[in-house]
C-alpha cells in the first residue's frame, strides 16, 4: 500500500498505512473457531468499489500439543525499529492448569537474522506469572529484520512455542555520508568550477563514487542502487516461511527455518529445498527453472539415475560446488554422473538468470563594444551522463565512533543540471552500505542549450537551434554567433562572422535558429557563442554533429552457407567472392562483415536478430488510419523483441522510453479514426474495413503489454467484427478493402475468404485473454471461424494460405496434424511462391509459428535456419506483415535446439584449395563487427571460409 492510504477491515473499521506502506491491524479473534478468513481492502475516496485493491488470507488458530491447552504468545508493540532502540518483548503464558504456570522456570528464546541464529538465551519466569517482559536492545546486527523464537517445556514431553518477526529500518550497519566539505560547497555552482566533497564512513572502508545526471533517473530508475534494495536482496534468502507463527509447536520451528529434533518425538519435517513447502508467490523465472528441472530429469529413464539427477538440481544452502556434493554419493558411478550433469545444468541456468532575427555584419573589435569578446568565452564541451568513477579508501584516523573522513577535490562537468553523487562502501567489519545521494546543482543565470539532431545527411540543409535562457529578473540583450567551421556550409565564413542580436525577457527563453549544410562525413563540431550586452557574461557550447552519407544504407549478402563439416569429411571449404560495389555512393566506405553462428537454431530463438539493426523500425506514427498503423506496428514489434531478448543495451537503453512514447502517440492518433461502432477505416468518412479493424485489434493487443490501453478499445472492434462481418458459417467478409494494399502482405491473392478469416481468427485469439470476460460470443465466434477453416483446409492450393490457416487453426487448437502444412513446403524449410520473396518470408513465418504452437521442434529447425539465412530486418510500407510474422516468433514459448560440433576459422585464400596462409597459422574468431580489421580483410580480395570438426559441443542456448 502507498503511504497514508486508508484500508478497511471488518473488525476495526479503518486504519491508515505508515510511511513504508504497511498498516498495523489488531484483530479480536473469535474463541470458538479454528480458522478465520480475513479480507483487507483499500478504501480510497473517489475510486469505485470494483477498483479498490484487496487481498485475502486465512488465520489459523494455534493447536496445542495433544489438546493440552498450554499456550505461549510473543508480542511486540513496534512495527519498525531503528538501531539504538530498546524493544519490549512480552511473553504471555496461557494455561488452564495452575501446576503448569507454577512449574515453568524460564522461557528459552532464539534470535535469528539473515538466516542464522544470532544469539540464544533464557528469560526467567516466576511461579504464577502470566506475563513476563524482556527488554531487547536493537543493534546494527539485527538489520534488516529478525525473528524471535521462544518456547517452554512441560513434563512429561510437551514443547509450547511461538515466534514473532520484527522489521528494522533499512539503514547501514555502519555509516556512510557524502556532503560538501564546506558550506560554500553546498551552494549552486557554475559548470567547470571546482568544489570539494567530504566522505564520512567506517574506518578502512572502500568507497565507490559516481556522479550521475539526475535526468537519467527520470527515464529509468529501477536499477538505482539503494540501501533498501540491498536489504531486500538479503531478505529474499531468508529461510523463514511466514511473518507469523506456526499452526502448532512443530510449525513454529519449521516456519522459522529451524530444524528441531528431540527425545520426546517432537520433530520438524525434513526440508530438502531452501524455499518453504507451502504455496508461495514465485517469480516468473522460478517457473522457468521448474520447467528446466522437469525437462532435464526426463532425460533419464532409469529410476535411480533420475533420482540422482533430481537431487543434483536441488538448492544447496551451504553453497557447496557440484563436485564437492557429489563426493558424498554412495550409489555408484552412474548416479554420480547423473548428479553432476544435472547439477551443472541447473547452475548454468541460474547463473544466466541472475546475470537510455536580425543579421549583423562582421566587424573588428572596438574599444566601446558593449559585448564580451568571443575569444574570452570558453565553450562548454563535456556533457557526460555520468562521471567521477573512482574508489577511495578511508584510511584517515577515525574518531571515537570509528568514523573516518576524507575530502576530495573535484571539477564539475559542463552540463547545466543537477548531479546525484552516489556512494557505496564496503567495510571488512560493517559490510555493504549505500549512502543517501548527495545533490550538486550546476546553474548559470544565462546559458545556451544547443539542440542538434541525432544525425544528418551530408550535403542536405538542416536547421539547428540554440535556446538562450535568461534567469535574471530583468530583460537582457544578447549577441549570438555561429562559429565558423570549414566542414560546414553556413552564414559564417573565415572573413565574415555571422551574428544575431536578440532581446530576451526576464525569466524566459528564446530560440535562435541556424541553417547549415554539412560537407563532410563523420563527427563535425558545431559551436555557438553568446554574450550579454553591458555585462561581462557569456556562454558557449560546442557539440558533435553526426553526418551520415546520402542515399540508403544497404546490406548485401554475398553468400550464405551452412557449415556442417561433420557430414562433409571433417573439413568444409567455401570460397567467398568479393562484393560488387559499383553502385556505392562516392567518397564513402563499405564495411565487410563475416558472421558465423555456431548454433543457428538456438541463436534464432534468442538473439539471431541483432537489436542494433532495428533502429529504423522505431518511427513516428503519422498519416491516415492505415498509414498510422503501418508506422506504429514496427515500433511495437521492435520493443517486444528487444524486451524479450534483452538487447536494449545494443540498441540504446535510454531509447526505450522514447519508443514507448511513440507507441502511445500512435495509439492516440489511431483513435481519431475509430467510428462510433468501434470499427476502423483509413478515413472517418470511408466504409469500415474488416481487415484494418482486425489488424488494429492485433496490434493493440500487443501494445497493451507495453502501455495502458483500455480493454474497450480492443473488445469493441471485436464485437463489431463478430456482429457485422461474420457469416453464420463462420467466414468473415470484406466489404471495404484497405487503400494501401501493400500493408496486407500475402493476403492480397487467391483464396481471399480463407486468408481473411484466418487473419481475423488470429487477431481474436491474440486478444482472447483481454476480452474473454467482455465479449460473450467470443468463444462461439472463434469456434465457427475455426470450423470454416477446417472444412476448407484440405482444398487450399497456395502455400501462403496453407501456412496462414495452419497457424490460425493451431492457435485455436484445431490443427491435429502437420501433414498438409509440410506437403506445401519446399524441402521442409520454406513456403514459397514464384516472384514473391517478402511474402514467402511472411508465409514461412506463419508456418513456423504453427509448428511451434504444435510443439513440432524437429520440423521447426530447418524453418528457423531458412529464416535466419534471409537476414530480414523489416522496414518499409510493403513489409508490415512480413516483419510482424518474422518477429512474432520471439513471443512464442518453447525452445528449438540443435546439437552441433563446430569450430570456425576465416583465412585469406592464398591459393584456392588451401586452408592456411604461408605462415601456416589459422586464426579462430567469433562474430564481431571488428572482425574485418582483426583479420586484415581487404576490399576486392577473395576469401576462403572453412569449418573443422572439434570436440566442442554447442547445445541449447549455451
Amino acid at each position: 500500500m502507498s503511504p497514508r492510504f486508508p484500508a478497511a477491515d471488518g473488525f476495526q473499521g479503518q486504519v491508515s498505512t505508515q510511511r513504508d506502506g504497511t498498516a498495523r491491524l489488531v484483530l479480536n479473534m473469535p474463541a470458538n473457531k479454528d480458522s478465520v478468513p480475513i479480507t483487507v481492502r483499500t478504501a480510497q475516496a473517489g475510486l469505485p468499489p470494483e477498483r479498490q485493491a484487496s487481498r485475502q488470507m486465512t488465520a489459523e488458530a494455534y493447536r496445542s500439543q495433544a489438546g493440552s491447552g498450554n499456550y505461549l504468545h510473543l508480542a511486540v508493540a513496534a512495527t519498525e525499529l531503528q538501531p539504538g532502540d530498546n524493544l519490549a518483548v512480552n511473553f504471555h503464558l496461557k494455561t488452564s492448569n495452575n501446576d503448569v504456570r507454577n512449574s515453568v522456570p524460564f522461557f528459552t528464546y532464539l534470535i535469528m537474522t539473515k538466516g542464522r541464529i544470532l544469539r540464544a538465551g533464557r528469560q526467567r519466569h516466576e511461579a504464577g506469572q502470566s506475563l513476563v517482559t524482556m527488554t531487547l536492545p536493537v543493534t546494527a546486527e539485527l538489520i534488516p529484520s529478525f525473528r524471535i523464537v521462544a518456547y517452554y517445556y512441560v513434563l512429561p514431553g510437551e514443547i509450547v512455542a511461538d515466534s514473532v518477526w520484527v522489521d528494522v529500518k533499512d539503514t547501514c550497519m555502519g555509516s556512510l555520508v557524502v556532503k560538501g566539505a564546506m558550506e560554500a560547497d553546498n551552494r549552486v555552482h557554475e559548470p567547470g568550477t571546482p568544489m570539494r566533497l567530504r566522505i564520512e564512513g567506517d574506518h578502512k572502508a572502500h568507497v565507490g563514487l559516481v556522479a550521475v545526471d539526475k535526468g537519467v533517473f527520470v527515464l529509468n530508475k529501477k536499477n538505482k542502487l539503494t540501501q533498501t534494495r540491498v536489504w531486500d536482496t538479503v531478505e529474499r534468502s531468508d529461510i523463514g516461511c511466514t511473518a507469523g507463527s506456526g499452526r502448532d509447536n512443530v510449525g513454529v520451528f519449521a516456519d522459522a527455518g529451524l530444524s528441531l529434533a528431540t527425545s520426546v518425538k517432537v520433530t520438524t519435517p525434513q526440508r530438502s529445498e531452501v524455499q518453504c513447502p507451502q504455496p508461495a508467490k514465485r517469480k516468473r523465472r522460478s517457473l522457468a527453472l521448474a520447467e528446466y528441472k522437469g525437462t532435464k530429469a526426463a532425460e533419464y529413464s532409469d529410476k535411480l539415475e533420475r533420482k540422482c539427477c533430481e537431487d543434483g538440481m536441488k538448492d544447496n544452502p551451504m553453497g557447496h560446488s557440484c563436485e564437492r556434493r557429489s563426493e558424498y554419493i554412495q550409489e555408484g558411478e552412474s548416479c554420480v554422473r547423473a548428479f553432476l550433469d544435472c547439477c551443472r545444468y541447473i547452475k548454468a541456468k541460474r547463473d544466466r538468470q541472475n546475470l537510455s532575427p536580425s543579421t549583423g555584419l562582421a566587424r573588428s573589435h572596438e574599444d566601446d563594444d558593449p559585448f564580451l569578446e568571443d575569444s574570452d568565452i570558453v565553450s562548454r564541451t563535456l556533457f557526460p551522463e555520468s562521471w567521477l568513477w573512482q574508489v577511495e579508501q578511508l584510511t584517515e584516523p577515525p574518531n571515537e565512533l570509528g568514523v573516518s573522513a576524507k575530502t576530495l577535490p573535484v571539477y564539475l562537468q559542463d552540463s547545466i543540471t543537477t548531479w546525484e553523487v552516489l556512494a557505496v562502501s564496503l567495510s571488512p567489519t560493517k559490510g555493504l552500505c549505500v549512502a543517501t545521494p548527495y545533490e550538486i546543482t550546476v546553474m548559470k543565470q544565462f546559458f545556451i542549450d544547443l539542440r542538434l539532431p541525432y544525425s544528418v545527411v551530408r550535403n542536405e540543409q538542416v536547421e539547428i537551434r540554440a535556446i538562450l535562457y535568461n534567469y535574471w529578473l530583468h530583460d537582457i540583450t544578447v549577441r549570438v554567433e555561429l562559429v565558423y567551421n570549414p566542414d560546414l556550409c553556413s552564414p559564417s565564413t573565415p572573413k565574415r562572422r555571422f551574428q544575431q542580436v536578440v532581446r530576451i525577457k526576464a525569466e524566459s527563453s528564446r530560440t535562435v535558429p541556424f541553417v547549415i549544410v554539412p560537407l563532410k562525413l563523420g563527427q563535425l563540431d558545431v559551436e555557438v557563442k553568446a554574450s550579454v550586452r553591458d555585462q561581462y557574461v557569456g556562454d558557449g557550447v560546442k557539440k558533435k554533429l553526426r553526418v551520415v552519407p546520402e542515399g540508403m544504407r544497404l546490406e548485401k549478402t554475398v553468400k550464405i552457407v551452412e557449415l556442417d563439416p561433420q557430414n562433409k569429411g571433417g573439413v568444409q571449404e567455401e570460397q567467398v567472392k568479393a562484393a560488387d560495389l559499383s553502385d556505392i555512393v562516392p567518397n564513402t566506405e563499405s564495411e565487410t562483415k563475416v558472421s558465423i553462428q555456431g548454433n543457428p537454431v538456438s541463436i534464432m530463438v534468442e538473439k539471431a536478430i541483432d537489436g542494433a539493426k532495428l533502429k529504423h523500425l522505431i518511427v513516428t506514427p503519422s498519416g491516415c488510419g492505415e498509414q498510422n498503423m503501418i508506422s506504429m506496428t514496427p515500433t511495437v514489434i521492435a520493443v517486444h523483441y528487444l524486451d524479450n531478448t534483452g538487447q536494449w543495451e545494443n540498441f540504446g537503453i535510454d531509447r526505450r522510453a522514447g519508443a514507448i512514447e511513440l507507441i502511445k502517440k500512435g495509439y492516440t492518433q489511431q483513435l481519431a479514426f475509430r467510428k462510433p461502432d468501434s470499427s476502423y477505416a483509413a478515413f472517418i468518412n470511408r466504409p469500415s474495413s474488416t481487415w484494418l479493424t482486425a489488424y488494429v485489434v492485433k496490434v493493440f493487443a500487443m501494445a497493451r503489454k507495453l502501455t495502458d490501453i483500455e480493454h474497450g478499445e480492443i473488445c469493441g472492434p471485436i464485437k463489431w467484427l463478430i456482429l457485422n462481418k461474420q457469416k453464420p458459417d463462420g467466414v468473415f467478409q470484406e466489404d471495404a478493402p484497405v487503400i494501401h494494399k501493400e500493408m496486407v502482405g500475402g493476403y492480397q491473392g487467391a483464396e481471399p475468404e480463407v486468408s481473411l478469416t484466418a487473419f481475423v481468427l488470429i487477431a481474436l485469439e491474440e486478444a482472447r485473454d483481454t476480452c474473454k470476460d467482455h465479449v460473450n460470443s467470443l468463444d462461439d465466434s472463434i469456434n465457427k471461424a475455426a470450423g470454416f477453416l477446417a472444412r476448407r483446409y484440405e482444398q487450399l492450393a497456395r502455400p501462403y494460405t496453407v501456412a496462414l490457416a495452419s497457424y490460425a487453426l493451431a492457435l485455436a487448437g484445431k490443427l491435429q496434424s502437420e501433414r498438409i502444412l509440410m506437403r506445401f513446403s519446399k524441402g521442409g524449410a520454406s513456403w514459397e511462391e514464384r516472384n514473391a520473396h517478402t511474402y514467402n518470408i511472411e508465409g514461412t513465418s506463419y508456418a513456423l509459428l504453427a509448428l511451434v504452437q504444435m510443439k513440432k521442434s524437429k520440423l521447426a529447425g530447418p524453418v528457423v535456419r531458412w529464416l535466419a539465412q534471409q537476414n530480414y530486418y523489416g522496414g518499409g510500407y510493403g513489409s508490415t506483415q512480413v516483419g510482424h510474422g518474422c518477429f512474432k516468433r520471439q513471443e512464442e514459448p518453447g525452445d528449438i535446439t540443435v546439437n552441433q560440433r563446430m569450430d570456425r576459422a576465416c583465412e585469406p585464400g592464398v591459393d584456392f584449395g588451401t586452408d592456411e596462409d604461408p605462415a601456416g597459422s589459422n586464426r579462430t574468431f567469433v562474430s564481431h563487427q571488428q572482425c574485418r580489421d582483426a583479420l586484415r580483410l581487404c576490399r576486392g580480395q577473395d576469401y576462403l571460409v572453412w569449418g573443422q570438426a572439434s570436440d566442442l559441443w554447442a547445445t541449447g542456448r549455451q
